[in-house]
Protein backbone atom coordinates (compact mmCIF):
# COMPACT_ATOMS: atom_id res chain seq x y z
CA UNK A 1 0.00 0.00 0.00
CA UNK A 2 1.63 3.38 -0.84
CA UNK A 3 1.85 5.59 2.19
CA UNK A 4 -0.26 8.89 1.91
CA UNK A 5 0.18 11.34 4.42
CA UNK A 6 -3.17 11.97 6.60
CA UNK A 7 -3.80 12.01 10.13
CA UNK A 8 -6.80 9.26 10.28
CA UNK A 9 -9.80 8.84 8.40
CA UNK A 10 -13.00 9.24 9.30
CA UNK A 11 -15.74 6.93 9.96
CA UNK A 12 -17.62 6.05 6.58
CA UNK A 13 -20.74 7.62 5.53
CA UNK A 14 -24.05 6.44 7.16
CA UNK A 15 -25.08 5.69 4.26
CA UNK A 16 -22.26 3.37 2.42
CA UNK A 17 -19.60 6.04 1.65
CA UNK A 18 -16.21 5.25 2.22
CA UNK A 19 -14.14 6.68 5.35
CA UNK A 20 -12.26 9.87 4.68
CA UNK A 21 -8.67 10.68 5.34
CA UNK A 22 -8.60 14.21 7.63
CA UNK A 23 -6.80 17.07 6.53
CA UNK A 24 -3.97 17.11 8.75
CA UNK A 25 -0.55 15.50 7.79
CA UNK A 26 0.93 12.72 9.56
CA UNK A 27 2.89 9.71 8.70
CA UNK A 28 -0.11 7.60 8.54
CA UNK A 29 -1.18 4.99 5.78
CA UNK A 30 -5.05 5.11 4.06
CA UNK A 31 -7.31 2.88 4.18
CA UNK A 32 -11.69 2.47 4.65
CA UNK A 33 -13.13 3.06 8.17
CA UNK A 34 -9.78 3.11 10.18
CA UNK A 35 -6.49 5.24 10.45
CA UNK A 36 -3.09 2.64 9.73
CA UNK A 37 0.31 2.85 11.26
CA UNK A 38 3.09 3.30 8.96
CA UNK A 39 4.76 -0.70 9.97
CA UNK A 40 2.78 -3.02 8.22
CA UNK A 41 0.18 -0.98 7.52
CA UNK A 42 -1.67 -1.84 11.11
CA UNK A 43 -4.82 -0.59 11.66
CA UNK A 44 -5.38 2.49 14.16
CA UNK A 45 -8.80 2.62 15.96
CA UNK A 46 -9.62 5.77 18.88
CA UNK A 47 -7.73 5.68 21.65
CA UNK A 48 -4.80 2.82 20.05
CA UNK A 49 -1.49 4.12 20.29
CA UNK A 50 -0.07 5.36 16.81
CA UNK A 51 3.73 5.76 16.21
CA UNK A 52 5.53 8.73 15.52
CA UNK A 53 2.31 11.69 15.55
CA UNK A 54 4.00 14.62 14.18
CA UNK A 55 1.20 16.71 15.54
CA UNK A 56 1.35 18.25 18.87
CA UNK A 57 -0.86 17.99 21.62
CA UNK A 58 -4.41 19.66 21.37
CA UNK A 59 -7.36 19.24 23.50
CA UNK A 60 -10.32 17.02 22.47
CA UNK A 61 -13.53 18.71 21.87
CA UNK A 62 -12.38 21.30 19.10
CA UNK A 63 -14.95 19.62 16.85
CA UNK A 64 -12.16 17.34 14.71
CA UNK A 65 -13.47 13.50 13.70
CA UNK A 66 -9.74 12.31 14.95
CA UNK A 67 -6.57 13.75 15.45
CA UNK A 68 -3.22 12.64 17.18
CA UNK A 69 -3.09 14.08 20.88
CA UNK A 70 0.52 14.11 20.83
CA UNK A 71 0.78 11.40 23.13
CA UNK A 72 0.02 8.97 20.25
CA UNK A 73 -3.72 8.69 20.83
CA UNK A 74 -6.27 9.57 18.79
CA UNK A 75 -9.46 11.91 20.23
CA UNK A 76 -12.47 12.25 18.81
CA UNK A 77 -14.85 15.64 17.96
CA UNK A 78 -17.12 17.48 20.88
CA UNK A 79 -20.85 17.39 20.60
CA UNK A 80 -23.39 18.96 18.04
CA UNK A 81 -24.06 22.20 18.74
CA UNK A 82 -27.07 23.06 20.82
CA UNK A 83 -28.46 26.24 19.86
CA UNK A 84 -30.53 26.56 23.14
CA UNK A 85 -27.16 26.00 25.35
CA UNK A 86 -25.47 28.12 23.29
CA UNK A 87 -27.98 30.68 23.18
CA UNK A 88 -28.02 30.88 27.17
CA UNK A 89 -24.04 30.90 27.47
CA UNK A 90 -24.36 34.40 25.23
CA UNK A 91 -26.94 36.10 27.13
CA UNK A 92 -24.91 35.82 29.87
CA UNK A 93 -22.68 38.00 28.68
CA UNK A 94 -25.13 40.04 26.34
CA UNK A 95 -28.17 40.92 25.13
CA UNK A 96 -27.78 42.53 22.06
CA UNK A 97 -29.89 41.28 19.54
CA UNK A 98 -27.65 41.80 16.35
CA UNK A 99 -29.27 42.55 12.96
CA UNK A 100 -26.30 42.29 11.14
CA UNK A 101 -24.23 39.07 11.33
CA UNK A 102 -20.74 39.65 9.49
CA UNK A 103 -18.06 36.84 8.88
CA UNK A 104 -14.39 38.13 8.40
CA UNK A 105 -11.97 35.84 6.80
CA UNK A 106 -8.31 35.63 6.53
CA UNK A 107 -6.49 38.25 7.87
CA UNK A 108 -9.37 40.77 7.91
CA UNK A 109 -10.11 40.56 11.24
CA UNK A 110 -8.22 43.88 11.89
CA UNK A 111 -11.46 45.16 10.36
CA UNK A 112 -12.87 45.30 13.70
CA UNK A 113 -10.75 47.10 15.32
CA UNK A 114 -11.69 50.14 17.03
CA UNK A 115 -14.95 49.56 17.69
CA UNK A 116 -16.38 49.57 21.26
CA UNK A 117 -17.52 45.99 21.30
CA UNK A 118 -20.39 44.81 24.00
CA UNK A 119 -19.28 41.42 24.31
CA UNK A 120 -15.98 39.55 23.02
CA UNK A 121 -17.13 35.64 23.26
CA UNK A 122 -13.68 32.87 22.43
CA UNK A 123 -15.33 30.12 20.50
CA UNK A 124 -14.09 27.67 22.90
CA UNK A 125 -17.04 29.32 25.55
CA UNK A 126 -19.41 28.55 23.73
CA UNK A 127 -20.26 24.38 23.32
CA UNK A 128 -20.14 22.79 19.97
CA UNK A 129 -18.37 25.47 18.07
CA UNK A 130 -15.30 24.56 16.58
CA UNK A 131 -12.19 27.22 16.57
CA UNK A 132 -10.06 27.83 13.52
CA UNK A 133 -6.38 26.72 14.04
CA UNK A 134 -5.55 28.94 10.89
CA UNK A 135 -2.72 32.21 11.15
CA UNK A 136 -5.53 35.33 11.03
CA UNK A 137 -8.33 33.53 12.34
CA UNK A 138 -8.90 34.77 16.09
CA UNK A 139 -12.08 32.29 16.79
CA UNK A 140 -14.03 35.51 18.55
CA UNK A 141 -17.92 36.31 18.19
CA UNK A 142 -17.92 40.33 19.11
CA UNK A 143 -21.33 41.37 20.23
CA UNK A 144 -22.16 45.75 19.56
CA UNK A 145 -22.91 48.36 17.07
CA UNK A 146 -21.13 49.17 13.95
CA UNK A 147 -22.24 51.62 12.11
CA UNK A 148 -25.10 52.21 14.89
CA UNK A 149 -26.42 48.24 13.96
CA UNK A 150 -26.82 45.94 15.79
CA UNK A 151 -24.22 43.15 14.80
CA UNK A 152 -22.67 40.41 15.40
CA UNK A 153 -18.76 39.45 13.87
CA UNK A 154 -17.26 36.42 13.83
CA UNK A 155 -13.32 36.98 13.70
CA UNK A 156 -11.83 34.21 11.73
CA UNK A 157 -13.70 31.22 10.51
CA UNK A 158 -13.28 27.35 10.62
CA UNK A 159 -12.35 25.61 7.56
CA UNK A 160 -12.98 22.32 5.92
CA UNK A 161 -9.51 21.76 5.04
CA UNK A 162 -8.64 21.61 9.26
CA UNK A 163 -10.81 18.52 9.55
CA UNK A 164 -14.08 20.14 10.43
CA UNK A 165 -17.68 18.58 8.36
CA UNK A 166 -19.21 20.61 6.14
CA UNK A 167 -22.48 20.83 9.41
CA UNK A 168 -19.44 22.37 12.19
CA UNK A 169 -18.12 24.94 9.94
CA UNK A 170 -21.44 26.36 9.68
CA UNK A 171 -22.75 26.30 12.95
CA UNK A 172 -22.33 29.66 13.57
CA UNK A 173 -24.50 30.41 10.38
CA UNK A 174 -27.20 28.79 12.48
CA UNK A 175 -26.74 30.36 15.65
CA UNK A 176 -26.92 33.59 14.16
CA UNK A 177 -29.72 33.15 13.00
CA UNK A 178 -31.24 31.71 16.49
CA UNK A 179 -29.74 34.97 17.49
CA UNK A 180 -31.92 37.09 15.59
CA UNK A 181 -29.84 38.51 12.59
CA UNK A 182 -31.60 38.87 9.36
CA UNK A 183 -28.59 39.58 7.04
CA UNK A 184 -25.08 37.88 6.64
CA UNK A 185 -22.29 39.41 5.14
CA UNK A 186 -19.47 37.12 4.13
CA UNK A 187 -15.98 37.97 3.52
CA UNK A 188 -12.73 36.11 2.62
CA UNK A 189 -9.54 36.71 0.98
CA UNK A 190 -8.94 35.30 -2.47
CA UNK A 191 -6.46 35.16 -5.29
CA UNK A 192 -7.33 37.18 -8.62
CA UNK A 193 -7.76 34.93 -11.64
CA UNK A 194 -9.66 37.20 -14.09
CA UNK A 195 -7.31 40.02 -15.35
CA UNK A 196 -9.71 42.75 -13.67
CA UNK A 197 -9.54 41.13 -10.47
CA UNK A 198 -6.08 42.62 -9.53
CA UNK A 199 -4.70 42.39 -6.03
CA UNK A 200 -6.19 44.88 -3.86
CA UNK A 201 -9.88 44.79 -5.93
CA UNK A 202 -12.89 43.83 -3.75
CA UNK A 203 -14.85 41.71 -5.70
CA UNK A 204 -19.20 41.66 -4.87
CA UNK A 205 -19.62 37.89 -5.38
CA UNK A 206 -22.31 37.35 -7.75
CA UNK A 207 -22.60 33.44 -7.16
CA UNK A 208 -19.97 30.33 -6.96
CA UNK A 209 -18.14 27.79 -8.51
CA UNK A 210 -18.04 25.16 -5.64
CA UNK A 211 -15.35 22.55 -6.04
CA UNK A 212 -15.03 21.47 -2.02
CA UNK A 213 -18.26 19.02 -3.07
CA UNK A 214 -19.53 19.27 0.50
CA UNK A 215 -23.07 19.94 2.07
CA UNK A 216 -23.52 21.69 5.15
CA UNK A 217 -27.20 20.40 5.79
CA UNK A 218 -29.82 17.89 4.36
CA UNK A 219 -28.25 15.16 1.69
CA UNK A 220 -30.42 13.14 -0.06
CA UNK A 221 -33.51 13.57 2.44
CA UNK A 222 -31.29 12.61 5.41
CA UNK A 223 -30.41 15.26 8.11
CA UNK A 224 -26.37 15.70 8.76
CA UNK A 225 -25.51 14.63 12.70
CA UNK A 226 -26.29 17.49 14.39
CA UNK A 227 -27.76 19.49 11.53
CA UNK A 228 -31.22 21.53 12.02
CA UNK A 229 -32.34 20.92 8.54
CA UNK A 230 -33.08 23.97 7.64
CA UNK A 231 -35.16 24.87 10.81
CA UNK A 232 -34.92 25.36 14.25
CA UNK A 233 -36.18 23.08 16.74
CA UNK A 234 -37.85 26.44 18.53
CA UNK A 235 -38.23 29.09 16.36
CA UNK A 236 -36.28 32.28 17.40
CA UNK A 237 -35.70 35.62 15.97
CA UNK A 238 -34.14 35.23 13.10
CA UNK A 239 -35.41 33.82 9.50
CA UNK A 240 -37.14 30.36 9.05
CA UNK A 241 -37.44 28.07 5.74
CA UNK A 242 -39.03 24.60 5.37
CA UNK A 243 -36.35 22.47 4.87
CA UNK A 244 -34.75 21.69 1.65
CA UNK A 245 -33.84 18.01 1.36
CA UNK A 246 -31.91 17.71 -1.22
CA UNK A 247 -30.14 21.51 -1.35
CA UNK A 248 -32.18 22.40 -4.97
CA UNK A 249 -32.88 25.49 -5.78
CA UNK A 250 -33.13 26.93 -8.75
CA UNK A 251 -33.19 31.14 -7.30
CA UNK A 252 -29.20 32.89 -7.07
CA UNK A 253 -27.43 31.64 -3.83
CA UNK A 254 -26.53 35.07 -3.06
CA UNK A 255 -29.27 37.82 -2.20
CA UNK A 256 -29.52 40.32 -4.87
CA UNK A 257 -30.79 43.05 -2.62
CA UNK A 258 -27.38 42.68 -0.16
CA UNK A 259 -25.56 42.64 -3.63
CA UNK A 260 -26.91 45.73 -5.16
CA UNK A 261 -26.43 47.90 -1.82
CA UNK A 262 -22.90 46.25 -1.21
CA UNK A 263 -22.30 47.68 -4.71
CA UNK A 264 -23.95 50.92 -3.77
CA UNK A 265 -21.74 51.44 -0.83
CA UNK A 266 -18.38 50.53 -2.67
CA UNK A 267 -19.62 53.59 -5.15
CA UNK A 268 -20.40 56.24 -2.02
CA UNK A 269 -17.26 54.94 -0.47
CA UNK A 270 -15.15 55.73 -3.42
CA UNK A 271 -13.77 52.05 -3.80
CA UNK A 272 -13.22 50.34 -6.81
CA UNK A 273 -15.45 46.82 -6.32
CA UNK A 274 -15.46 44.61 -9.41
CA UNK A 275 -18.71 41.99 -9.35
CA UNK A 276 -17.24 38.36 -10.37
CA UNK A 277 -17.71 34.52 -9.46
CA UNK A 278 -15.98 32.68 -7.07
CA UNK A 279 -14.23 29.83 -7.45
CA UNK A 280 -13.89 27.40 -4.30
CA UNK A 281 -11.41 24.62 -3.58
CA UNK A 282 -11.09 22.53 -0.26
CA UNK A 283 -7.32 23.44 0.45
CA UNK A 284 -4.86 23.52 2.50
CA UNK A 285 -2.95 23.37 -0.38
CA UNK A 286 -2.71 26.71 -2.80
CA UNK A 287 -4.17 25.80 -6.41
CA UNK A 288 -1.85 24.87 -9.07
CA UNK A 289 -1.41 27.10 -12.40
CA UNK A 290 -3.51 23.64 -13.59
CA UNK A 291 -5.94 24.16 -11.16
CA UNK A 292 -6.76 27.81 -11.62
CA UNK A 293 -6.51 27.46 -15.28
CA UNK A 294 -9.60 24.87 -15.48
CA UNK A 295 -11.48 27.14 -12.86
CA UNK A 296 -11.18 30.03 -15.60
CA UNK A 297 -12.67 27.98 -18.14
CA UNK A 298 -15.22 27.20 -15.73
CA UNK A 299 -16.39 30.78 -15.15
CA UNK A 300 -14.81 31.65 -11.40
CA UNK A 301 -12.61 35.19 -11.39
CA UNK A 302 -11.48 34.72 -8.01
CA UNK A 303 -10.09 31.89 -5.88
CA UNK A 304 -10.48 30.76 -2.05
CA UNK A 305 -10.64 27.93 0.28
CA UNK A 306 -13.90 28.53 1.94
CA UNK A 307 -17.60 30.74 2.00
CA UNK A 308 -19.81 27.84 0.43
CA UNK A 309 -20.85 25.94 2.62
CA UNK A 310 -21.73 29.19 4.88
CA UNK A 311 -23.98 30.50 1.82
CA UNK A 312 -25.73 27.00 1.49
CA UNK A 313 -26.18 26.64 5.20
CA UNK A 314 -27.67 30.34 5.07
CA UNK A 315 -29.99 29.52 2.13
CA UNK A 316 -31.24 26.50 3.89
CA UNK A 317 -32.49 28.77 6.56
CA UNK A 318 -33.57 31.79 4.23
CA UNK A 319 -31.28 34.24 5.87
CA UNK A 320 -30.20 36.63 2.94
CA UNK A 321 -26.40 36.08 2.71
CA UNK A 322 -23.75 38.64 0.55
CA UNK A 323 -20.11 38.09 -0.18
CA UNK A 324 -17.04 40.25 -0.23
CA UNK A 325 -13.90 38.84 -1.57
CA UNK A 326 -10.65 40.99 -0.83
CA UNK A 327 -8.39 39.77 -3.67
CA UNK A 328 -5.08 39.77 -2.20
CA UNK A 329 -2.91 38.26 -4.73
CA UNK A 330 -2.19 36.70 -8.27
CA UNK A 331 -3.78 32.95 -8.22
CA UNK A 332 -0.67 30.44 -9.32
CA UNK A 333 -0.14 30.86 -12.94
CA UNK A 334 -1.24 34.64 -13.35
CA UNK A 335 1.88 35.32 -11.76
CA UNK A 336 5.74 34.41 -11.41
CA UNK A 337 5.99 34.86 -7.45
CA UNK A 338 5.61 31.58 -5.34
CA UNK A 339 2.49 32.42 -2.96
CA UNK A 340 2.87 32.28 0.91
CA UNK A 341 0.17 32.62 3.42
CA UNK A 342 2.35 35.94 4.86
CA UNK A 343 1.82 37.28 1.14
CA UNK A 344 -2.11 36.82 1.59
CA UNK A 345 -2.84 38.94 5.31
CA UNK A 346 -0.24 41.15 4.08
CA UNK A 347 -2.50 41.46 0.65
CA UNK A 348 -5.56 41.61 3.42
CA UNK A 349 -3.74 44.33 5.52
CA UNK A 350 -3.28 46.58 2.39
CA UNK A 351 -7.06 46.30 1.75
CA UNK A 352 -8.23 47.10 4.86
CA UNK A 353 -9.23 50.28 4.75
CA UNK A 354 -11.15 50.25 1.17
CA UNK A 355 -12.79 47.02 2.73
CA UNK A 356 -14.06 48.52 5.92
CA UNK A 357 -15.27 51.79 4.23
CA UNK A 358 -17.43 49.70 2.15
CA UNK A 359 -18.63 47.70 5.22
CA UNK A 360 -19.43 50.44 7.36
CA UNK A 361 -21.78 51.68 4.56
CA UNK A 362 -23.14 48.32 3.60
CA UNK A 363 -24.00 47.58 7.10
CA UNK A 364 -25.52 51.33 7.53
CA UNK A 365 -27.76 50.78 4.95
CA UNK A 366 -29.00 46.93 6.57
CA UNK A 367 -32.40 47.90 8.58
Amino acid sequence: MRARRTVGIRAGDPDGGGARPLAHASPLCSGRGAGWDRSGCRAVRAGARVRDPLLPPRAPGIGVTAIASGSGRLVTRAPALDPEEALQVIRRRTTLVPKVALVLGSGLGILAEGVAWEATLSTEEIPGLPRSTVAGHSSRLLFGRWSGRAVVVAQGRAHLYEGYTAEEVTRAVRLFATLGARSLVLTNAAGGIASRMTPGTLMLVEDHVNLQWRAPGRVAGRAAPGATGGARAKPGPGPTAPPNQRGLTSRPVYSRDLLAKAARAAVNAGVRAERGILGVTLGPSYETPAEIAMLERMGADAVCMSTAAEVAAANEIALPVACISCVTNWAAGKSPVRLKHEDVTAGVAAAAPALRSVIERLILSLA
